[in-house]
This record gives structure tokens, C-alpha cells and sequence, in this order.
């Protein structure tokens, strides 16, 4: 493609493509493009040809986002991107934080221009021009398009510019280009979080009031947390201010599987408790991070900044991903269209998604800006965050039976208004984060929290084993009575972590996220089998034939001990 169409001097860049052809082709095609801008689109190809059945009738067509890590030139910018992530290192005022950002970004585009790249090819109109060149050199005469989140803009660009080439057009999680970005980003926080505690049954009537309160706590007491930067892999202490919390928590609310703990969370944290802010972090950051971030600010600052609400980032609390968007912008100083972008208008069918809990394009604000649309259906799915197409099975099945028959009424195709998942109770968990700390660890390669655990589980086993081979070996169980206090404790420890296990994987299969603020109610209650067990090391230790019998006890003892204690911190002391 030509980097710049409006100079004929432009050079030319590279966007990879995938293109998957229909078994039997009988539909048009779909092309497809992620959002951001900066997010991959070529993972999501399988996604859309198989996963909603779509390669048996129709091509199904991927492009990636001019200046996309994939593409040539990228505009990746790492430098800037870990200096986004460690603004959260310090507690300085936000539009400080992130000045370093803004600097190692000027830099990388300053590197940009410098191998003779032209940043004003980088906008939504060029991106959606792509799209329209990329359908003529494949040679379709019409096709239909799907965006998500900033692409809904791309689409209906290209649904203007190309209206005898696009037949229909998907817009999920509508960014209405003419509405102000930073002002939907708080009112969605808010909505969201009033609409979890609508579905909370009372036990939280007012998550926003609480995120109010946690931020407080942390502005006159900043909490350290370890975690490390996700760009560059390097240990990092982030210090949290009420600020970091707010924008951690408007990050986290575009997961449906999150979405329901966070009601539970901000009440934990609204009373001091900061055990999770760990886990938060490591979410917040890496999502902040996730996308090609230069690519993002180069498009923005041009297309969408400079028509935010004046002083959008000094509202209070700060969502402070915003106020990076508005440093980095004014150091970029990059030239704006001199019109605010106008509503989206074309003729084509449009199915337009929406979750009723998104906190960055709110449901209400895609459909009032969308409500001009001259053929159009707007469908709001309940317990969904960003991204509809990416969270919901009903979603997902309206979206296949309307590419079927673009226009068709498919609003009570699937029950809409039943979330996927329910919003934890106050009693539904028992409040420990470091289990979920110490899981995570482990996932990154730090073993040491679960080793503990991984020996006691030996133990058992091993014990058991050795306890159970006369019988099984058709010996029988010598010694009496006290044969059988001899398997008191391996029993009651197999018998620990099988209840144990049990409880956590049913938790992790009905909703992984609750494990992050809490275990099954009835996990610190097997603890009584550990005192079971302690109990029967002792006796037996007192009946052992011999030292050498006597000393494996103790050592038994000593573990089995240790890893009680580990117990009781981890899981039975709230935190």
C-alpha cells in the first residue's frame, strides 16, 4: 500500500494478510479487523473462519493495521511502551508519570521519520482505504465488514467511501467517532460498575462508592507491590495511588470473566484490605501494554485527542491512561484533521453489539450514536464487557445468523439478558489472595511458593502407597490397631488434598477469575483433617518399633507441620 495517498512520492508499505476460502462458497466474504488501534488482528482469522462456522459458505479475509507489530514499517515503539508501564513505579502527579513515555515516544518517531516514514499516512481514513484497495486486488465485488472497538470506525469509514463494495457492516463495541472518547471512558466506568451492583443482590449496593473509598485509602497510604515490567521483563516495585487503582480497576472491567469479582474486590478494598492489588497489577499493566502503542498514539493523537472534553484527564478519579494519551499527544505535536470527525452515516445493513457492562464504548452511548443509521439493529448482551464477538456465546450466535441474512431481526435468537456468569457474593468466598499470588508466581517460573505443597503432596502419596502395599499385595495389615493409626495420617492428608483440589478446580471451572479474592468457603475447614493427621504422627511415633522408625516420624512430623503453618497463612488468615 502507499504509506501517504496524498503525496504521489509516497513509499510503499507492507500489510500481511490472511485470506481463508470457503469448503462451498455461497456468501460474500468477510473481512475482518481488530481494534486499538494497535491490536493484532491475524490470530482472530481461525477465529471467525471456524469458530463461528463461517469457512463453510464464505471467505473469510484478515487484514493487519497499518503500522501493527506485523507490519512493515512497525510502529511498535518498546521504549515507549516499558516507560508506560513503569509510570506506575512512582506516586508523582500522573502528567509527570508519564512524561518519559512521551519522550521515548518523540524519540521512535523521530527515528520513523528519520528511514523516511510519513506519519500522516497512519489515521483511520488511510486504514480504511486499505481495506478497499485490499477488496479489489483480491478481485470481490462487494463484501461485509466487522469491526471491533476502534475498527467500528475503520468499517463504517470504508462503508462510506465503498458502498457498492461493502454489503453489510458488523459494528461491535461501537467507538462512535463523534463522541467524545475520554468522556464515554468515565461514564462507562461508572455504568458498569452501578450495573454490577444492581446485579449484586444487595451485597454491594454501590461499587463505585467503593472504588471511591479504596482510592482514597491509597492516596493518603500508597501500597508497594512487586510484579515486573511485561515489556521488558525486568522486576519492578509499583507504588499505587488511588489514581493507578482506578485506571487497574477501568482495565479490568473489559473482562467478562473479571467483571464479576470486582464488585467483591472493591468492597475488600474499600476496608484496607490491598492483598489483591498484586494480581491487579499484573492485569492492569499488562493490558495497558498489550497493544502497539505507538502505532495507538500515532493514530489517535491525529484522529481522536485533540476533540477529547479540555481537561478529560484532570477529572478526578483519573483514568490515567488517558492522561498518557494527552502528554504524549502534546509532545508529538502532531497536526489533527481541522473538523471534529461527524457522526457515521451509510446505507448498508449494520448489526451494531454492545455489553451492558463496558466501560469504555457504553451501551447507551453506541446506541444513541448509532440510532441514524438508516437500516440498522442494536443488541446489548447483560454481563459483558468490551468486546462482544469475544465474550458471548448468544453474541456469538447473533452474529452468525445475522451474516446469514444481513438485516434479518435476530434479537430473540438467545437469551441477551442472563449474564454468563453471576456476580460473586459477600459469603461466597473465603477472602485470601495469597493463594492466587503464589499460583501465579509459579506460572511465571517462581517455584518456591508451591514447593511446600508439592512435598506434602509427595508425602501423602508416597506414605499411602507404602501404607497400602501389604494389602494389596494380599499380605494383609499387620500390627493391629496400630498398623491402622500408622495410616490415620497419610489417609486424612490424601484425603486434604483431594477436598482441596476438588473445591479449587470446580471454583476455576465455574469462574476462574473468583480465585483471585478467594477460595471455597469450606477450603479452610479441611484444615481440621491436618490437625487429624498431626494428631496420628504423634501416636504412631510413640509406638515405633525402632529409632530409625522414630526419626522418619519425626521427619514426617516436621513437614507435615511446616506445611500446616503454610497453610494457615496462605489460606486460612484473610487477606
Amino acid at each position: 500500500m502507499p504509506e501517504y495517498r496524498a503525496d504521489p512520492e509516497s513509499r510503499t508499505i507492507e500489510l500481511p494478510y490472511v485470506h481463508v476460502r470457503a469448503e462451498h462458497p455461497a456468501a460474500p466474504p468477510l473481512v475482518f479487523m481488530n481494534g486499538g488501534p494497535g491490536s493484532g488482528s491475524l490470530q482472530l482469522a481461525g477465529y471467525f473462519a471456524d469458530g463461528l462456522g463461517l469457512r463453510e459458505t464464505r471467505d473469510v479475509v484478515v487484514l493487519e493495521q497499518r503500522g501493527g507489530a506485523r507490519g512493515t514499517p512497525s510502529l511498535q515503539c518498546p521504549g515507549a511502551a516499558a516507560a508506560m508501564a513503569d509510570a506506575f513505579t512512582t506516586t508523582d502527579d500522573p502528567y509527570e508519570e508519564f512524561e518519559p513515555a512521551a519522550v521515548a515516544m518523540r524519540a521512535c518517531l523521530d527515528d520513523f521519520v528519520a528511514g523516511g516514514g510519513e506519519p500522516r499516512g497512519y489515521t483511520v481514513t488511510e486504514t480504511a482505504q486499505d481495506l478497499r484497495d485490499l477488496r479489489e486486488a483480491l478481485g470481490y465485488d462487494s463484501w461485509t465488514a466487522y469491526g471491533l472497538s476502534w475498527s467500528t470506525q475503520v468499517m463504517a469509514e470504508l462503508a462510506r467511501i465503498d458502498p457498492d463494495g461493502v454489503d453489510a457492516v458488523v459494528l461491535d463495541s461501537f467507538s462512535a467517532p463523534d463522541r467524545d472518547f475520554a468522556a464515554t471512558a468515565y461514564e462507562g466506568l461508572e455504568l458498569s460498575l452501578d450495573r454490577l451492583g444492581e446485579r449484586s443482590g444487595g451485597d454491594f449496593p454501590d461499587p463505585y462508592a467503593d472504588l471511591l473509598a479504596a482510592a482514597d485509602l491509597l492516596d493518603a497510604t500508597p501500597v508497594a507491590v512487586d510484579g515486573h515490567n511485561p515489556v521488558t521483563g525486568q522486576p519492578r516495585t509499583f507504588r499505587l495511588t488511588g489514581d493507578d487503582l482506578i485506571t487497574f480497576v477501568h482495565a479490568g472491567l473489559y473482562d467478562v470473566e473479571l467483571l464479576p469479582v470486582i464488585p467483591y474486590l472493591l468492597d475488600r478494598l474499600a476496608g484496607g484490605n490491598t492483598g489483591a492489588l498484586g494480581t491487579l497489577v499484573d492485569l492492569g499493566v499488562e493490558e495497558l501494554t498489550s497493544h502497539t502503542l505507538g502505532q495507538y498514539w500515532v493514530m489517535q493523537c491525529q484522529d481522536e485527542v485533540a476533540y477529547r472534553r479540555a481537561g478529560a484527564g484532570r477529572a478526578s478519579p483519573l483514568i490515567e491512561w488517558l492522561v498518557a494519551d494527552e502528554v504524549v499527544c502534546a509532545e508529538l505535536g502532531l497536526a489533527s484533521p481541522p473538523l471534529p470527525p461527524a457522526p457515521v452515516a451509510f446505507t448498508q445493513p449494520a448489526l451494531v453489539l454492545a455489553g451492558s457492562e463496558d466501560p469504555v464504548t457504553p451501551a447507551p452511548v453506541a446506541d444513541e450514536a448509532s440510532a441514524g443509521l438508516a437500516d440498522r439493529q442494536f443488541l446489548e448482551f447483560a454481563g459483558v464487557g468490551h468486546a462482544v464477538l469475544l465474550q458471548s456465546r448468544c453474541g456469538r450466535e447473533s452474529i452468525a445468523a445475522w451474516l446469514a441474512e444481513p438485516g434479518h431481526d435476530v434479537a430473540d435468537l438467545c437469551d441477551r439478558a442472563t449474564p454468563a456468569y453471576a456476580v460473586v457474593g459477600a459469603g461466597d468466598l473465603h477472602p485470601t489472595t495469597r493463594v492466587a499470588r503464589a499460583a501465579l508466581a509459579a506460572d511465571d517460573g517462581d517455584w518456591l511458593g508451591v514447593a511446600l505443597p508439592a512435598a506434602f503432596a509427595l508425602l501423602c502419596v508416597g506414605w499411602l502407597a507404602g501404607w497400602l502395599a501389604p494389602v494389596v499385595a494380599g499380605r494383609g495389615r499387620r500390627g493391629g490397631a496400630a498398623g491402622l493409626v500408622a495410616g490415620v495420617a497419610p489417609l486424612s492428608g490424601t484425603v486434604f488434598l483431594l477436598a482441596a483440589g476438588g473445591l479449587v478446580w470446580a471454583a476455576a471451572g465455574s469462574l476462574p477469575t473468583q480465585l483471585v479474592v478467594g477460595v471455597p468457603r469450606a477450603v479452610p475447614w479441611l484444615g481440621l483433617l491436618l490437625v487429624a493427621g498431626a494428631a496420628a504422627i504423634g501416636l504412631t511415633a510413640r509406638r515405633a518399633p525402632s529409632a530409625r522408625a522414630r526419626l522418619a516420624l519425626a521427619g514426617a512430623g516436621l513437614l507435615w507441620l511446616a506445611f500446616a503453618a503454610w497453610f494457615v497463612v496462605m489460606v486460612v488468615l484473610p487477606s
